[in-house]
């Protein structure tokens, strides 16, 4: 029996549709496995889950409540209405599903959309995403891989202004990359293409010089670990059909280089995965599109992508 987490992400936005739109999928699955949402004490209601004060011990599809919000705060928490108080649920039912997948250790977690704009005005200031948050609970590096049928992307740089990419990428930890991509169960043995960060990867150090001075070194600690890389390459030839057909997966220097050619291709079965941990994190490949929220027109398909990722692995 495996376990799966989900952490319900912003109770305002598309999240419950989702859950609701994927419900046949998640009854199918929790006759095999223990799926648990982790979720705030607020007043919207999870249909199809059972609810538990108690970690169950068999399989099924369970709704773990915890009261992250005063009184005062729960009428705020509305459909299409994020506040302070749905960012503090979003953030703490994160919080507490990592707790969970410490105690059960073998638990796969599945993280629904958040709005950091709404975690950081609830009072996490220094919050920058999942990944991150990931990285300072579990101690490691971690690297978001973008995940679909056609394409693996990971970005080296995620959540930072286009004016400190270079900067970040200095700061890289290649040789944790490097062992997290070796790791990988999605990964055995993959081609790899290096984008550069300059338009055409800088021409030999006429339009820039981190080609030079920062990727290209980099290179040979790929080689070393008997990683096949290539690069850097263009980014505006690098997605191009005949170099998807060469390359496994690609790294991008920054998050729009990679994640604009990624979802245009994958569409929303785009799923993020996070490489450097122990166990499974996916999240869909979207985010959460309060405008539509309660107007019953949340596609469900990232999330299903994600839950049938999580049970193959």
């Amino acid at each position: 029996m495996k376990t799966i987490l989900l952490s319900e992400g912003d109770p305002t936005s598309i999240n419950y549709e989702l859950l609701e739109g994927s419900l046949s999928v998640l009854r199918s699955l929790s006759k095999t496995n223990r799926i648990i949402l982790v979720r705030g004490n607020h007043k919207i209601s999870a249909k199809g889950f059972s609810e538990v004060e108690d970690l169950p011990k068999t399989n099924g599809l369970f709704s773990f409540r915890s009261s992250y919000l005063n009184e005062s705060d729960i009428p705020k928490i509305k459909l299409g209405k994020p506040s302070e108080a749905s960012g503090r649920s979003a953030f703490q039912a994160l919080l507490t599903a990592i707790q969970i997948q410490k105690q059960t250790k073998n638990a796969s977690l599945v993280t629904l959309p958040l709005s950091k704009e709404w975690v950081i005005k609830s009072g996490m200031t220094h919050f920058r995403g999942h990944t991150e948050t990931l990285s300072e609970e579990y101690k490691t590096s971690t690297f978001m891989m973008m995940t679909g049928k056609k394409l693996k992307v990971i970005p080296l740089t995620t959540h930072v202004p286009i004016s400190g990419v270079a900067d970040e990428l200095t700061r890289v930890n290649w040789h944790e990359l490097i062992l997290a991509i070796k790791s990988a169960k999605l990964l055995k043995k993959p081609k790899i293409c290096i984008l550069g960060l300059n338009p055409h990867s800088g021409e030999g150090g006429k339009i820039g010089r981190e080609e030079l001075d920062i990727l290209i070194p980099k290179m040979e600690l790929f080689r070393k670990a008997n990683l096949h890389i290539e690069g850097p390459i263009a980014g505006d030839s690098a997605f191009l059909p005949e170099s998807q057909k060469k390359f496994d997966l690609f790294l991008a220097c920054y998050h729009d280089q990679g994640l604009i050619p990624f979802k245009m291709q994958e569409g929303k079965e785009g799923v993020n995965v996070t490489l450097g941990l122990k166990f499974l994190r996916v999240s869909p490949d979207h985010g959460t599109a309060f405008d539509i929220a309660g107007k019953g027109k949340a596609d469900p398909t990232g999330l299903i992508s994600c839950l049938k990722l999580v049970t193959k692995a």
